[in-house]
């Protein structure tokens, strides 16, 4: 397998998103190298004092290989290029069930939705139809790929919020017992 994280790696339309220097945001950018929309994400957080070097290493090495995701707490404001629009992508319920996680986006109009429908599987829909489902295979950030099934017709704004949904969102993202053994750790 590859040693590149998936969410570094382009979606089958060609679609991939960079963080910038601060990791306090990602651009998504579409196959012709320009920046579609900038996306605030979970800032990584930064130490200070006795084992602030260690600490920071390790958050740094978590964020490499596991990724950006989205703030919870409500709706993020997305700033759509090149005329500076404005768009809002939720991560879904902070706490819960990962089936109580479904993300959502208002993209032009538009009504978007993430929703898991297994461990590795999930759901796009637009305006409560259903446009593409992902299925994660492999184990961990790393491994592994994500495959996206259409259902129909796409065009950029599509793309755009699937490529939101598959790279901070993921299929398959952990569950509450997941997220307990992780904070325990």
């Amino acid at each position: 397998m590859t040693d590149i994280p998936l969410w570094r790696r382009p979606t089958r339309a060609g679609w991939r998103i960079e963080t910038d220097e601060t990791r306090t945001r990602v651009d998504v950018i579409d196959p012709d190298g320009q920046v579609r929309a900038s996306v605030p994400i979970r800032p990584v957080p930064h130490f200070t004092g006795w084992f602030a070097k260690r600490q920071n290493a390790v958050m740094s090495r978590a964020f490499e290989a596991d990724g950006p995701s989205l703030p919870t707490g409500g709706p993020s404001p997305v700033t759509l290029r090149p005329h500076g629009q404005e768009a809002f992508v939720s991560d879904g319920a902070v706490s819960g069930r990962r089936r109580d996680k479904a993300g959502s986006a208002l993209v032009h109009g538009r009504r978007y939705a993430f929703v898991h429908t297994g461990g590795k599987s999930a759901d796009a829909l637009r305006d409560g139809t259903r446009i593409a489902s992902f299925v994660k295979h492999g184990f961990g950030p790393r491994n592994g790929h994500v495959s996206r099934d259409d259902h129909g017709p796409l065009d950029e704004t599509d793309e755009l919020v699937l490529t939101v949904f598959e790279k901070l969102l993921r299929p398959g993202r952990p569950g509450a017992v997941s997220t307990l053994a992780t904070d325990l750790t």
